[in-house]
């Protein structure tokens, strides 16, 4: 091998060593990092504590003062059009009883009066807003009132339920 071969062999090394420094940074910069999202589509959701100009924050409530309590699931899955979405389906409650939405899901849901998003009567009852994974949501029945009331997520429409407060 002459000069010229070395000398070539040398500079295709040379020249792979830096294309192969380049495409590690340039992978390395457009990798996903865990808790960063970097995305023209991303928006991301109000705080829990956040409130529109129509309705205040919902104030804590002291569920200790509630003996009677009414629990709804939100199921694993229900996010899947089809899947079943709360347990139970149609809940009954007293009027004295707390009634606790609890998101089991791992996506954000809501608990909202309704029959859907076009029925102008939509979370004038009580509307939980986001729940994320395992938060909850509660209202005393006494507010939603007697009679049976629809129940749906704002998010996934098709998902509905039912409570009656006798």
């Amino acid at each position: 091998m002459g000069s010229v071969g070395k000398l070539a062999f040398i500079l295709i090394l040379v020249g792979g060593i830096i294309t192969g420094i380049v495409t590690y940074y340039l992978f390395t910069s457009v990798t996903p990092q865990p808790g960063v999202v970097v995305s023209l589509y991303r928006q991301n959701l109000p705080p829990a504590q956040q409130t529109n100009e129509n309705k205040p924050a919902a104030a804590a409530i002291d569920e200790s003062k509630f003996t009677n309590k009414v629990a709804i699931t939100i199921l694993k899955g229900a996010s899947t059009q089809g899947n079943p979405s709360y347990s139970p389906d149609a809940a009954k409650a007293s009027t004295n009883a707390l009634v606790t939405w609890t998101n089991d899901d791992i996506v954000p849901h809501t608990a909202t009066s309704g029959s859907g998003l076009q029925d102008s009567n939509s979370g004038k009852l009580f509307d939980s807003d986001i729940l994320s994974p395992n938060q909850k949501y509660s209202v005393p029945a006494s507010k939603i009132g007697q009679g049976e009331h629809s129940f749906f997520c704002k998010i996934h429409p098709y998902m509905t339920g039912k409570i009656s407060v006798a």
